[in-house]
């Protein structure tokens, strides 16, 4: 108890801010304050910014620049696309299975395939 009445009597301590001319040492900004009303303008001036902040990245388009405040919509899309993606590649596979194929025919090295699949049949 006695250490914060003394940590509370320090914050209530005033002191005085001055600003001087270097070429004439006038006083150019004065200002009395207290450790307590200084701490009160910092947290007041932090929370402010969090504020500004908060709603500037709620509020506007950056919020898709945060991960997890993608919409529905964008979720639905990526999805399509992923499965356009993988789409493509098994017809890519696919048709390049056709090209080889082609290919060693057409350079006689043309393999038997049984006719249930499509792995090479005994000899």
């Amino acid at each position: 108890m006695v250490k914060v009445r003394k940590i509370m009597a320090k914050l209530r301590n005033k002191y005085r801010l001055v600003l001087l001319n270097d070429t004439h040492f006038g006083e150019v900004f004065s200002i009395s304050l207290t450790p307590m009303n200084l701490l009160m303008l910092l947290s007041t001036v932090f929370i402010t910014f969090v504020i500004i902040i908060y709603l500037l990245i709620s509020f506007t388009p950056a919020k898709r620049l945060v991960p997890g405040f993608s919409n529905t919509n964008s979720r639905e899309a990526m999805m399509e696309l992923n499965q356009r993606v993988e789409d493509l590649g098994r017809e890519l596979e696919n048709k390049q299975i056709k090209i080889d194929a082609l290919n060693d025919m057409l350079s006689d090295k043309e393999k038997k395939f049984d006719s249930t699949s499509v792995r090479p049949g005994r000899n």
